[in-house]
């Protein structure tokens, strides 16, 4: 059976018809796989030095159906996604060239970790978290996320990979915005692979660092901090944050606390505030912010992943207050940066 939106006969100018905006919404979840299915096959790469035909297409991905694949790539098109510039040619886009892998702003793993089939898996069961509160990852798979992703290597790599192409892409909007110097030794906590405490090494030579995170996935820092030349300042520390992290004079964690609930976002502050050095250092969140009002906002989306797949929740700035007041903290100042991501500091208090 097939479903057709009704004709858009509304005056220009005038509001969307409301019934082609459900059946939009209701098919929302094609346009995520058919990004998937690009990125996975690398169309974009394919595409990087000019427009092809989808039949080369289909032989440089590795011999897919051709005719599924213009289809495809048409659906893409009319989103932006991709561009037919001519019956049977396609070229990239603004939009598609954030597909090419390993680029500068490429998002590329974010979109292989965010629609691959473990997440549709687990979203089948979203029923269940609206429901209970409960995770559906918990309803599809039998563990929690991070447990699931400790026994499924592969799952764990995509997951890491998306990580620290989240790094990648917001660490320029959050070093231009954000002043990083003067916070003597800097603990990046669930620091992952050091992408981030990297960067901001980096740019404030006067900075040493301590990448935190469980111990096979900080190992994965080593390299990246060893090619830096940054070895000299910053050391790696295995363990687990609830269970305490290294003394040092700053913190920042990135996307960290809104993977938790109320209660152990503030086990992780609290381990934060009790560890750092003398009374002038900082705890920084690099999170989303939720805005009162019914604007689009990408927040309220990713919150929809945290409700199903993490347990934890995107916060407003009021929440942030509240979780630092818990932990002994005081919540200083947001910063808000070009990407969609805001520097939440806050002090001892």
């Amino acid at each position: 059976m097939t479903v057709s939106s009704a004709p858009n006969t509304a005056p220009k100018g005038s509001a969307p018809d409301p019934r082609n905006q459900i059946l939009q919404f209701a098919t929302g979840y094609m346009p995520a796989i058919c990004l998937h299915t690009a990125a996975k096959l690398k169309i974009a790469d394919l595409l990087a030095a000019g427009p092809r035909p989808v039949a080369e297409l289909a032989w440089g991905a590795g011999g897919v159906n051709e005719n599924a694949l213009y289809r495809v790539l048409r659906a893409l098109a009319c989103i932006g996604v991709f561009t037919e510039t001519a019956p049977g040619i396609f070229a990239n886009t603004a939009a598609s060239e954030l597909l090419r892998a390993g680029t500068p702003g490429s998002l590329h793993e974010i979109v292989l970790w965010l629609a691959d089939p473990f997440h549709l898996r687990v979203f089948a069961e979203f029923m269940h978290s609206v429901k209970t509160g409960a995770t559906a990852v918990k309803k599809a798979t039998g563990f929690e996320a991070f447990d699931y992703l400790q026994q499924d290597a592969a799952e764990h790599a995509v997951f890491n990979a998306a990580m620290t192409n989240l790094s990648a892409w917001l660490i320029g909007p959050v070093l231009e915005e954000y002043d990083f110097g003067g916070l003597g030794t800097l603990a990046d906590v669930g620091g992952g692979h050091g992408f981030l405490l990297a960067a901001i090494l980096q740019k404030h030579p006067g900075l040493r660092g301590i990448v935190c995170d469980l111990p096979d996935v900080v190992a994965g820092a080593k390299p990246r901090i060893d090619s830096l030349g940054l070895a000299s300042r910053c050391e790696i520390a295995g363990g687990d944050f609830f269970q305490g992290v290294p003394p040092a004079d700053s913190y920042v964690l990135k996307s960290v606390i809104h993977d938790w609930d109320d209660a152990r976002s503030v086990a992780i502050l609290k381990n934060c505030a009790r560890a750092m050095r003398g009374s002038g250092g900082k705890v920084l969140l690099i999170e989303f912010v939720i805005d009162p009002g019914n604007e689009p906002s990408l927040a309220k989306w990713i919150d929809m992943e945290m409700l199903a797949m993490a347990g934890g929740r995107e916060r407003t700035e009021r929440d942030f207050a509240e979780l630092f007041s818990q932990a002994g903290l005081r919540l200083a100042r947001v910063v808000r940066t070009k990407s969609p991501y805001c520097v939440i500091e806050a002090v001892k208090a």
